[in-house]
């Protein structure tokens, strides 16, 4: 996975640590710090040996660095590759900085809450033993006390573990959710990009924030929902956000900014431009809350509580910063990219304003009688000779085509040439030597009393840093919600608000897209069909042939889960959705093969991850498990995982497979339904045609050969392979250990077979289902033979 990019997160640094070595659990403790918004969270996490939860977290925070302080040097190990594989530059933690670590005495330092009362306000997140331990390390490593803009200025929370999807990093890559190195954040073949209708640069770094933390409380996914359904409904107020949002800067970084004005921090800090940018920003939000006071639609009341009172307290916050602005800075300037202090605001800035123009205005008539005698030729009212700032002050500047000109002049007054550049010359005059004298005098005093007023003003600003945060945060959501609305109304497909099960039994969706694929191609795409049951379809095995949409199918689900839960509608024409935990996946492993690990190993390292991790309220998406060992091997595993799933896992599944023999697992376990992906073969031609719909019941062949000759295989070699096939089919050559494997796990739990004193009959009849009946008759066809017989030789 590539490296998080700074265009669309400012970069936390974070610190993992285990518990010592002689504790009996696998407890973990991580500390992160947003250094732009100032703020510690910790928290406590049981890991697994596959460091799957810090995987987790990784992608939930998007760190710049991980420091980690690990007591068993293999988990440590797998940390790193962890970390690697998620784009998280890894550092060994420093020891001895570490242990000059006083906690409780840098956190009061640090905190801005706790020069009154301490650490008393902490007493939840001092109970996290390893998230202080891990909080001590990051204060340590990365030298943080040394920040002047950190001292009484930072807040501490606990991270919100279970208020956020988990989603593994094969989920990451499966459903394609950012985007590529070389793929840009609009790009639609990312889910980020595809998404991304952000008009605003807090808006995008927010959109990449919930796509990697989907949110788990149905209350807080509904009122996401609301504010979409609201802007979808209200075109013209959607339209007017939009217009506004472009005009909304980067609030956080320059938050970040004014903040550390005050300190001797020798970061960058805020000018007067910025000051100006927030002032201009302060007015869109304020334009904005008009809009948003015209909406009097059904979610007015939830609009109203999650946008436009938080907008109105920040702006209202603000209303003495704007009055600043319009008193201190020249506005008119402004609009010019010309940022500088009102003349009026200071009288005696006003009087060397006048002395420094007075120069100027002398400087000018030195141009027009330069201009004179020189006698360049010129079109229309062009200035062939401008004044230009230059080394010694004030210079005449000329354009390329009147340098000859201007470098042979030998009349008065005397040319002296200072720069020749490629399409420019920079020349004085004695004249204008002398002037520039009394002009560098009259700017140096200008300068010196404007940046003492400047120096006052941004003071004054940097009180506001913590409001223009919150405007920022209010102003980032809204820009991402405008962003689901725009989708919703221009995407290729139909979009719906999806009704959220609370109880988590009902998982149906009607018309199913996968939306990726519908935005980078022109064919026209087969939505398919979801019904799910908890109690009674709670697995679907899918079979059918490769390329038949197997894999796009489960992957449609997977995205319009993650979707639904940050808020966004889904691509469907109706969906009744539970609100999941996790979405953990099972699809492949290039990744894993750059490291030497092999592909059937990296499956069964997935595989396990899911096995150990899954809750009832987990979506699990496999692709093709098995294939990288013998059929038989492949074959169990599968069927051994398959009914994990959905004997104790007991989580919503869809288990896409090779093995159309696994199809067997719907009689002998409760809770599976098989399903298939379609295709038609002409009888005349043997030509295969994908359907990509899927139906009810298993596959009723692979269309291994006839995918091979739509490959483009040697018509010879498909032929051999059919003959090969039927050969093996018609001796059960090669399909009989598989056949042997889906007899016993049918036949599992459904009673043994007839021992040598049981009548065959009675152990035939009592068969639970017609396809134990069939296995049944086969394995007691020589016990039948006999007993007929004997039955025959009685009656004569």
């Amino acid at each position: 996975m590539p490296p998080f990019g700074a265009e669309v997160h400012g970069g936390a640094i974070c610190a993992i640590v285990s518990a010592p070595a002689y504790s009996s659990e696998r407890l973990f403790g991580l500390a992160v710090f947003d250094e732009e918004r100032r703020a510690f969270q910790v928290c406590e996490y049981t890991e697994d040996t596959h460091a799957s939860r810090s995987e987790a977290l990784l992608l939930q925070l998007m760190p710049r660095t991980l420091v980690a302080t690990v007591s068993d040097a293999e988990d440590l190990k797998r940390l790193g590759r962890v970390a690697e594989s998620c784009g998280v530059a890894q550092e060994e933690a420093k020891a001895e900085s570490t242990k000059q670590v006083d906690l409780e005495q840098d956190l009061k330092r640090l905190l801005e809450d706790a020069a009154e009362c301490g650490l008393g306000r902490h007493l939840g997140e001092q109970s996290k033993k390893q998230g202080m331990r891990a909080l001590a390390v990051l204060i340590g490593h990365f030298s943080l006390l040394n920040e002047p803009s950190y001292i009484g200025s930072c807040t501490l929370g606990l991270y919100p573990l279970r208020s956020f999807l988990y989603l593994d990093k094969a989920a990451f890559a499966a459903l394609n959710v950012l985007p590529r190195p070389e793929e840009s954040l609009r790009s639609n073949t990312s889910l980020l990009g595809f998404l991304n209708r952000c008009r605003s640069p807090i808006g995008q770094r927010k959109l990449r924030q919930w796509l990697t933390q989907p949110l788990t409380s149905a209350e807080e996914i509904s009122e996401r929902h609301d504010i979409v359904e609201a802007f979808c409904s209200a075109e013209g107020l959607l339209r007017q956000i939009e217009a506004h949002m472009r005009r909304v800067p980067d609030l956080e970084r320059l938050a970040a900014r004014f903040q550390r004005i005050p300190t001797a921090s020798k970061v960058q800090k805020a000018n007067l431009e910025d000051l100006v940018v927030v002032y201009q920003c302060v007015l869109e939000a304020d334009k904005m809350l008009a809009a948003l006071r015209t909406y009097e639609g059904v979610h007015s009341e939830v609009a109203a509580r999650i946008v436009t009172k938080k907008v109105e307290a920040c702006v209202a916050d603000l209303r003495n910063f704007r009055a600043l602005v319009e008193q201190i800075v020249d506005l008119e300037q402004a609009e010019q990219r010309v940022y500088c202090i009102a003349r009026a605001f200071d009288p005696s800035l006003t009087e060397l304003a006048k002395k420094r123009d007075s120069v100027v205005r002398e400087m000018e008539v030195i141009r027009t009688s330069v201009e004179s005698a020189i006698k360049l030729t010129v079109r229309g009212n062009e200035k062939p000779i401008s004044l230009t700032d230059c080394q010694d002050g004030r210079g005449l500047r000329v354009t390329k085509k009147h340098q000859q000109a201007v470098q042979h002049f030998k009349g008065k007054p005397q040319v002296k040439v200072l720069a020749i550049k490629k399409m420019e010359m920079i020349f004085t005059t004695p004249e204008l030597e002398k002037l520039n004298k009394f002009f560098r005098e009259a700017a140096a005093a200008y300068d010196v009393q404007s940046a003492q007023l400047v120096n006052k003003a941004l003071s004054v600003a940097a009180t506001y840093a913590s409001v223009m945060e919150r405007l920022g945060e209010a102003l980032g959501a809204l820009d991402v919600l405008a962003s689901f609305a725009r989708v919703v109304l221009s995407a290729p497909c139909g979009f719906v608000r999806a009704k959220l099960d609370t109880e988590g039994k009902r998982f149906e969706i009607e018309s199913a897209a996968h939306i990726l694929v519908v935005a980078n191609s022109d064919k026209s795409f087969v939505a398919n069909n979801l019904s799910m049951n908890k109690d009674t379809s709670r697995l679907h095995l899918i079979t059918g042939p490769n390329m038949g949409g197997k894999s796009t199918y489960i992957r449609s689900v997977a995205l319009i889960v993650l979707l639904n839960q940050i808020g966004c509608f889904v691509p469907c024409n109706r969906a009744v959705l539970p609100v999941f935990d996790a979405v953990m996946c099972r699809v492949g492993a290039s990744d894993m093969q750059l490291r030497g690990i092999s592909t059937f190993m990296a499956e069964m390292l997935e595989a396990s991850c899911i096995l150990n991790t899954a809750t009832e309220r987990t979506l699990v998406i496999v692709d093709e498990l098995g294939r990288g060992t013998s059929t038989s091997d492949g074959f169990g595993i599968a069927w051994a995982i398959a009914r994990h799933l959905v004997e104790k896992s007991k989580c919503f599944s869809l288990f896409a497979t090779h093995f159309h023999e696994l199809a067997a697992l719907e009689e002998a376990v409760p809770g599976v339904r098989n399903r298939h992906a379609t295709a038609a073969v002409d009888a005349a031609s043997g030509q295969l045609t994908f359907l990509y719909s899927l139906a009810d019941g298993p596959a009723d062949q692979s269309y291994g050969a006839h995918v091979a000759e739509l490959a483009g295989f040697p018509t010879h070699v498909v032929a051999a392979a059919r003959q090969k096939a039927a050969e093996l089919e018609a001796s059960g050559g090669s399909s009989a250990p598989l056949e042997r494997a889906a007899k016993r796990a049918r036949t599992e739990g459904e009673g043994v077979a007839a021992s040598d004193d049981e009548d065959p009959l009675d152990y035939l009849m009592a068969a639970p289902s017609a396809a134990a009946f069939a296995e049944r008759a086969v394995q007691s066809l020589p016990k039948l033979r006999s007993f007929l017989a004997a039955s025959a030789g009685a009656l004569a």
